[in-house]
């Protein structure tokens, strides 16, 4: 009799769902190849690893090792198994390292799918995945396998696993975020933007002293811009600002809003401020990179914009309208 032949639904539940996590993290690396990059910034993989080649290489091992979770016999599953322990056992660490940080770390273990802030549901999700392959490993060690598991199916294992995978997909449909969760937009097009007062928030300037929100705009509609040293869309974006300080001057002023000072980001000619107790993000619950308009008249004058693309499109948006605003002026 072999070894797992009295619980082959439980065994095959949890190697097709290892394998469907890898297989979905290896496609959504494929799909957006450069959040997956971003991650090792974000994660601060250690400099030994080429970024460049195990960006490229890593979606197609989880690929691989997905396939042979439900190919491979008992033996050669204790192998496959440690593989997919080992690399979890990677993820998780990088997760348990990134709460320890001081400032929101972004996570890109899987992709796009787990583009999201680090938290401690993010290191509970990898140990589960962890104590998941260690029971691959222990099936593969009790003479058990996928074929093996859907050979001894019966009747009744048949409804005990389509129900369990019914439940799973109900639970993913219900929590799945839309595409641009977490990157709210300038508001869309035509929409009539609500204007409220600037609220109470402090920088600290480059000389040291500190100033309001308010009075930072009191003589010059700013752009604020938060960024964030350790994540690779803040550095592009930090790249972008004395072009975008062209674009919109004179009557807009950049202003480059860090959580600390002494930041290893591109050296730019705008503003650059610190944030005391990351005050401005959690002011207007915005990410890095984010970016919030700040009116001279004391009101606030667009935003939130969240991600990278959204920045884009955000000063895009007051590039344009600045545009009309000098042409209506000219035509007058």
């Amino acid at each position: 009799m072999r070894g797992m032949s009295s619980a082959p639904a439980a065994s095959l539940l949890v190697l097709l769902t290892l394998a469907a996590v890898l297989a979905l993290s290896a496609v959504a690396k494929l799909r957006d190849p450069s959040a997956f990059a971003d991650g090792f910034v974000s994660l601060r993989v250690p400099s030994v690893v080429p970024r460049q080649a195990a960006s490229r290489l890593v979606p197609w091992v989880e690929g691989v090792l997905g396939a042979l979770l439900l190919l491979s016999p008992s033996a050669p599953l204790v192998v496959v198994g440690s593989l997919v322990a080992t690399t979890m056992a990677v993820y998780t660490w990088l997760i348990g390292r990134a709460l320890m940080l001081s400032e929101p770390v972004d996570c890109a273990c899987f992709g796009v799918l787990g583009g999201h802030t680090v938290g401690r549901m993010t290191l509970a999700r990898n140990i589960l995945l962890l104590t998941l392959s260690g029971v691959a490993v222990w099936i593969g060690l009790n003479d058990g396998s996928a074929p093996e598991a859907v050979r001894d199916l019966r009747g009744q294992d048949w409804w005990t696993l389509t129900a369990a995978l019914a439940a799973v997909v109900v639970v993913v449909t219900i929590l799945e975020r839309p595409a641009d969760a977490g990157s709210p937009t300038v508001g869309e097009p035509g929409a009539e933007y609500e204007r409220r007062p600037i609220p109470y928030g402090v920088l600290t300037m480059p000389d040291g002293t500190t100033t309001t929100l308010a009075e930072l705009a009191s003589t010059q509609a700013r752009l604020l811009v938060v960024l964030n040293p350790h994540c690779a869309p803040c550095v592009r974006t930090a790249e972008k600002l004395d072009a975008w300080a062209e674009d919109l001057a004179p009557a807009v002023g950049v202003v480059a809003v860090h959580p600390q000072p002494g930041l290893d980001l591109p050296q730019q000619k705008v503003l650059t401020t610190v944030e005391p107790e990351h005050n401005v993000r959690r002011i207007f619950s915005v990410g890095a990179p984010g970016a919030v308009l700040l009116g001279a008249d004391g009101l606030m004058a667009g935003g939130t914009a969240a991600g990278e693309r959204s920045v884009e499109q955000f000063v895009a948006e007051i590039v344009e309208e600045l545009g009309r605003a000098d042409e209506s002026l000219t035509g007058a």
